[in-house]
């Protein structure tokens, strides 16, 4: 069954508790055969490779502007800051046309610098309200209007910079094994990923694998935000709304988690899930249940693959 991936996200970081996997229960680690191949079967582990080398140079990277968030001379917002907010907090709770109609309204009480005076949010608070009957939109409109506040609480910069100074170096920091959820995938079998059909397909079962609460989905987007002060923002805003709105909205506060697990959508094709760690760790693999052969394996990893599935009961299959 096909999850809501961002759903997916929410309930993992929402959830204090250990919650149980419900990604696939099978994942496929598509490899070609090299030094590291069958040492990696042999001592049963995966490689968490850093980020660095991931085939999407974008990807994890983070920046620190505050700019785009608020006039620090004004403490205005930036219309962008308002719009993502409202995007992500109230287009779920309304209409098409409603949302057209809100975005009108802050285009109205929009400065010509680009700026919004968050008390300006009190004036089309009855409006707005209209337009999403069925949450409290008082929290929101406050809670937007605290942002510059919040924003210069003593203790929040340094949160903020030592975010920033993590994400600087996330790409040497975080570790990725990268699986799939379908063995399928030709532009997995064609490309670098198994050489061109010179490669295998590891078929791993993770629903019992010790540390798959640390396996997440990728989300495929057009456009990946890869501010930090947008993603925390969004992240506290969205905490906070929800617990005053008496979880009547269900805010998604994946953003910050989401800088690790986005792609652009040229990568969609990839079906991709991720275990997470340090970079350069090796923790146990799950459990084999399949090997699939490239169709154009050499003779002798063909052989090599057949001695070590015999010797480790584990079915070896070739692509016709």
């Amino acid at each position: 069954m096909e999850i809501n991936k961002i759903d997916y996200l929410n309930l993992v970081i929402n959830t204090k508790e250990e919650i149980k996997y419900s990604g696939p229960a099978i994942l496929y680690k598509y490899k070609p055969f090299n030094e590291y191949t069958f040492d990696m079967l042999e001592k049963n582990y995966l490689y968490l490779c850093p980020a660095k080398d991931l085939d999407d140079e974008s990807e994890c990277n983070t920046s620190l502007d505050f700019y785009r968030l608020m006039d620090l001379e004004t403490n205005n917002l930036k219309r962008e800051c308002v719009d993502q907010i409202i995007q992500m907090m109230i287009k779920p709770y309304t209409s098409p046309e409603n949302y057209e109609k809100l975005e009108t309204m802050v285009k109205r009480i929009t400065k010509p610098d680009g700026t919004i005076r968050p008390n300006y949010m009190m004036e089309i608070a009855p409006e707005l309200q209209k337009l999403v009957p069925s949450v409290d939109i008082a929290p929101f409109v406050n809670y937007i209007i605290a942002i510059p506040d919040m924003l210069n609480e003593p203790s929040i910069k340094p949160q903020l910079e030592k975010l920033l100074s993590y994400g600087v170096y996330s790409k040497e920091r975080v570790g990725i094994c990268s699986l799939s959820e379908s063995k399928d995938i030709d532009e997995m079998w064609n490309n670098y990923y198994a050489e061109d059909e010179t490669g295998c397909c590891i078929a791993y079962d993770v629903s019992d694998y010790p540390f798959n609460q640390s396996i997440f989905p990728v989300v495929y987007e057009d456009i990946r935000e890869t501010n930090i002060i947008i993603q925390l923002v969004s992240n506290l805003i969205g905490q906070w709304i929800s617990s005053l709105s008496n979880g009547q909205i269900k805010a998604d506060i994946t953003q910050y988690l989401r800088l690790f697990l986005t792609k652009n959508t040229q990568w969609k094709y990839q079906r991709e899930w991720r275990l997470i760690g340090d970079a350069g760790e090796k923790p146990i693999a799950p459990k084999i249940i399949a090997i699939y052969l490239g169709k154009n394996v050499s003779k002798e990893n063909k052989i090599k693959m057949m001695e070590y599935c015999k010797r480790m009961d584990i079915k070896l299959i070739e692509r016709n």
